[in-house]
């Protein structure tokens, strides 16, 4: 009996951690989609992922039990309605953000922000939660505030966008942490929330002409396929999630950040200055010391608890990219 145990707890952890790669890689090619989008206005592309991602998230809905139920009980309940409506607002700004990085060739400052978003989960959950910083989180946020002032002290250029990504997704994921609403449920009803408007900013760029949906065949397509883009690796992701350690989480992760620099270099060929590559440089150092510092607190509370530790991020995994 403890042997077959055993074997679906190797096989549930090798799906969790294909699922899991899955999502990362994808989240890490994303730069590649939105430069076919290059030239359009950034806010009809953020309007376009939202309003295609609402039917796909329907459909995950409908397979899940009590799904619609579970959505319209979260939409009838004010105080709920109001909390993802703030949310929405953060996790929209950062898709924003994020496509902004991407058409304006500055996906490496962007990656930037993705490698500090553990770090600045600590932060926000000793802030807003009371949670302490243990020792190892002051060297590694020194670390981040030097790469974050490199550019300013070699050329006199403040890094804005590294900043304003993690702090706005980290904002929404401790919004969402608060609510006792699943991923799948919020997701829906914040993607419900925004197309309202969204729709109705697409209605007017379509009226005054200036809407580029429908005026070539291709980029039709890839807004249409906004709403895969978004939605696959949340699916993926959620099912990692229910399959992996916290610890693997926390580690595989960074993947996609890897992968987006990647991209950038190779791929795109943007232009990384040597004073993103130090800022780059003193956050990975400062994400190896918090990552060290996570499991050790992982083993300790193993071997004194039986059980895995809490949460190595503070805050939440980023599963609502």
């Amino acid at each position: 009996m403890s042997d077959l145990s055993t074997s679906e707890e190797q096989s549930k952890f090798r799906s969790g951690l294909i699922f899991g790669l899955i999502a990362y890689v994808w989240w890490g090619l994303v730069p590649l989609y939105f430069r076919q989008l290059a030239g359009v206005d950034t806010v009809e592309i953020l309007a376009h992922r939202i309003v295609w991602s609402l039917p796909l998230m329907l459909v995950v809905l409908a397979l899940t039990k009590n799904g619609y139920r579970t959505l319209w009980n979260t939409l009838i309940n004010p105080k709920l309605v109001l909390a993802l409506v703030a949310s929405s607002v953060f996790l929209s700004i950062n898709w924003l953000l994020y496509i902004y990085a991407t058409s304006e060739f500055r996906v490496a400052e962007a990656v930037l922000g993705y490698f500090m978003l553990p770090l600045v989960n600590a932060v926000l959950a000793r802030v807003f939660l009371g949670e302490k910083l243990r020792p190892a989180h002051y060297p590694a946020l020194a670390l981040i505030l030097l790469g974050v002032m490199m550019p300013m002290i070699l050329r006199g250029q403040f890094l804005w966008l590294p900043i304003a990504i993690p702090v706005t997704f980290g904002i929404y994921g401790l919004i969402r942490k608060k609510l006792p609403v699943d991923s799948s449920t919020g997701l829906t009803a914040e993607t419900l929330l925004l197309s309202l408007p969204c729709w109705a900013y697409l209605i007017y760029r379509s009226a005054t002409g200036e809407g580029k949906f429908g005026t070539d065949g291709l980029l039709t397509f890839w807004f249409i396929f906004g709403g895969v883009m978004t939605v696959v690796p949340l699916l993926t992701f959620m099912l990692s999630v229910r399959r992996l350690p916290l610890l693997t989480q926390s580690f595989i992760q960074f993947v996609s950040p890897l992968v987006q620099i990647l991209v950038t270099v190779f791929i795109l060929h943007e232009d990384v200055a040597l004073d993103r590559w130090i800022a780059l440089g003193c956050v990975l150092v400062a994400v190896c010391i918090f990552i060290g510092d996570a499991v050790v607190r992982y083993r300790a509370a193993r071997s004194v608890l039986g059980e895995p530790g809490t949460s190595l991020t503070g805050v939440v995994q980023p599963s609502d990219r």
